[in-house]
């Protein structure tokens, strides 16, 4: 699948989630679970930009999501702190702890948001005709590899159809919140 169909599906991934925490926290927390998903939907293909590293290996798996979604989820809580609350005279650990205790819902949204954006490009990986690759979410634990076959990468049918699904979920998600 190429960019335009991982993003669209991530938004299309992310919309329940957007629609649950605007209306159980904020409307803006909706926005924030998107932007999320977009950034995140094409992040297991850093793989191809780094040399010694296989196409759909590590970067294509759970763990590595997880390892990601927490980095962002940390990321976002830590920049978005300065706006919510005042650590005072804590440093190092305990005001990490303290931010991400002060503000979970920064940190649950951020993880959510872009776990979400992450499994939805191994679901679009998925989906393709795999030619000599295939997609092992779960490695090292299981070597059992997926794919569906679909439809070929390079589809504009279905590349397109999905970012156009996306857009349509996000912006139907917008005008209800």
């Amino acid at each position: 699948m190429y960019r335009e169909g991982h993003i669209g599906l991530g938004l299309l991934v992310a919309t329940p989630f957007a629609i649950l925490f605007s209306f159980s926290i904020a409307p803006q927390w909706g926005l924030f679970t998107f932007g999320f998903a977009f950034i995140t939907s094409r992040a297991p293909d850093i793989d191809q930009s780094l040399p010694l590293i296989s196409h759909r290996g590590f970067t294509h798996t759970i763990w590595f999501g997880i390892l990601l979604s927490l980095f962002f989820a940390i990321g976002a809580t830590v920049a978005l702190s300065p706006f919510i609350m005042d650590t005072g005279s804590l440093d190092g650990l305990d005001a990490l702890a303290s931010l991400l205790m002060g503000n979970w819902e920064v940190f649950i949204i951020g993880f959510v948001g872009c776990f979400a954006g992450f499994v939805s490009h191994l679901v679009g990986d998925i989906l393709t005709e795999a030619y000599d690759y295939t997609v092992n979410p779960f490695w090292p634990i299981s070597n059992t590899a997926y794919t569906l076959g679909w439809t070929q990468a390079d589809s504009k049918v279905w590349n397109w159809g999905l970012l156009v699904l996306g857009a349509v979920a996000t912006a139907g998600t917008v005008a209800l919140i």
